[in-house]
This record gives structure tokens, sequence and C-alpha cells, in this order.
């Protein structure tokens, strides 16, 4: 009997000093950082630049974390009955000390320094990993003269998870599939996995490497509807098979300014699809059809 050969996530390796603009290395992993996010949606980034301990230093501030009491949080998610495993609050601008430490002082009112760190030199480091890849896709479809606006009106949120083990008769659905309605999301876990995202074709996809230098580089709804329909945004789940508890960090970056198919990317091969919008239309939209959380929000309300 002949076993079904699983499908992968293509792996890019972003960490090479060589990797700079306008080198062939620079353009060829340009090239497979296109086909990935096209045809899945996402890939696994292999990045180095967020050392081993950072690593563990920041994983372990969100187990440290979520020891507290945190329904009271800002952006809490949790006590859902329908995904009870699942907990998350949200960090804005993570990327900049003077907010980290704002929520730190929140959650640890005698303050915790090692928190802060954590989060914050986490955070920089991800951020830059996001601006190599929009900077990346920027030029591959020749719009890079809009990279800078771009980057200059993007802003953070992190979200810290927490997905615990079933116990008996318990559904083992950490998050049900849906789309991320960020720009790009940027994804980092403990050695727990979980994380599932479907293809182009429909197939399901295990992320099954947790190293330290692995993160998943995941497109949302933003980037596809900036792209003309070029990009795709994948459903993802979180379905828990272990008995451990899965941490993870996402990173997510929104834009600030109107969301606009750029006129270099429509031609008689690729009509315009997409009406313009602002974050605050596109999540007004989502939030009140969260029944439908599977389907994709900038489709239904912003397709032309």
């Amino acid at each position: 009997m002949v076993s079904e050969t699983l499908p992968k996530l293509p792996v890019i390796n972003l960490s090479d000093e060589n990797l700079k603009p306008g080198t062939s290395d620079w353009i060829s992993t340009c090239n497979d950082v296109i086909k990935a996010l096209e045809e899945y949606g996402c890939f696994i980034a292999v990045y180095d630049r967020v050392p081993v301990e950072l690593h563990n230093a920041v994983l372990s501030a969100a187990e440290e974390l979520f020891t507290l009491p945190v329904e009271t949080s800002y952006g809490f998610v949790g006590g859902n009955v329908l995904i009870p495993l699942h907990e998350s609050l949200g960090i804005i601008h993570p990327n900049t000390i003077e907010s980290v430490q704002s929520f730190t002082s929140l959650m640890w009112p005698s303050g915790n320094d090692h928190f802060s760190e954590s989060i914050f030199s986490y955070a920089k480091l991800v951020a830059e990993l996001d601006q190599m890849v929009k900077k990346m896709v920027f030029e591959s479809y020749g719009v890079g003269k809009y990279y800078e606006s771009h980057i200059e009106s993007t802003s953070y949120l992190l979200r810290p998870n927490k997905y615990r083990p079933p116990v008996e008769k318990e559904t083992n659905i950490g998050v049900t599939s849906h789309t991320d309605k960020s720009f790009m999301t940027i994804f980092h876990q403990n050695h727990a996995n979980g994380l599932q995202t479907k293809a182009r074709d429909g197939k399901w996809i295990s992320f099954e490497d947790a190293s330290p230098s692995s993160f998943i580089v995941m497109a949302g709804e933003s980037f596809l509807a900036w792209s003309n329909d070029r990009i795709h945004a994948p459903n993802h789940r979180v379905i828990m098979n272990g008995d451990e508890v899965r941490y993870s960090l996402a990173l997510f970056s929104f834009s600030d300014e109107m969301v606009k198919v750029p006129e270099e990317l429509v031609d008689d091969k690729h009509p315009l699809k997409f009406k313009p919008f602002n974050r605050s239309e596109l999540l007004q939209h989502y939030y009140t059809a969260r029944r439908r959380i599977s389907e994709c929000t900038v489709r239904n309300h912003f397709a032309i």
C-alpha cells in the first residue's frame, strides 16, 4: 500500500547575510516568496535574527502572562464555549518600548522588566521580518515606489496565545477556521504543534516545524485585496491533538492608510477586483458577520 505524501509549506531562508536588495540571491528569494504567497498564502521563514535565547525568553514571558487574571486585559479572547481551549490578549504597538511598558505596568503594577524587554526585543525583530517580506513583494510586483509610505502607515498588534490540551469529551478545536483581516501575520510558537493552513487547492497543511528559527509568514485579507487577488489569504485553524500546552505569538501588521489596488496591478489580464477600504470598515463588516467567521470579508463586502 502506497502512503499518501502530505503537502508541506514552502520553506524560505531569510537569514542569509548576503540577502541584499538587487543581488541575485535577493531576486531569487523574491521569486520564491511571491510563488509561496500566491499558491499557499504563507510559508515557513527560516529567520535566525531572533536568537534562541530570545525565543526562550519571549515564550517564557507569554507563559508567565497567562498565570495572571488576564480576563480584563486589552483585547482578551477566551471563555468561548465553542473553543474553550484558547486564550489570547493583545499588546498594541509592541515594537515601541513605551507601549510595551504601558501594557506591562497594567499587568504588573510593581513592574516586570523581563517581560517588557523580551516582548519589545522580539516584536522589533519580527517587525523587521514583516517589512523585509513586504519589500520583496512590492519590488517583485513593480510597485516599490509605494513601499515607504506603506511602512510609514503600518501599525502592529502582538497576540500571545495559549491553547490547553482538551480533557475527556472536550473538542480538540483550538481555533476554528478563519482568515486574518490583517495585511500580514507572522506566527511563532513553542514545541507543541497544532496550526493548520488551507492551500488554494483546498488541502489542509499541518505546520510541524517548531524550531526556534521557524516563523510562519501569512497573508491577510488586506494583502489579498491590495494585490488584486494575486496573493492568497488562507483559512487556518488550530487543532490540539497532543497533551501539552501550546503557546504561540502572532504579530499582526495593519495598514492605517486606505487599502487600494495599485494601478500598476490592474490590466486586461487582471481587471480591478476590489474597491478601496480602510481598516475600520473591514473590521466593522467582519464583526457584524462573526457567525460567518470562515468567509472572506473583503470578497463579501468590497469586491467589484
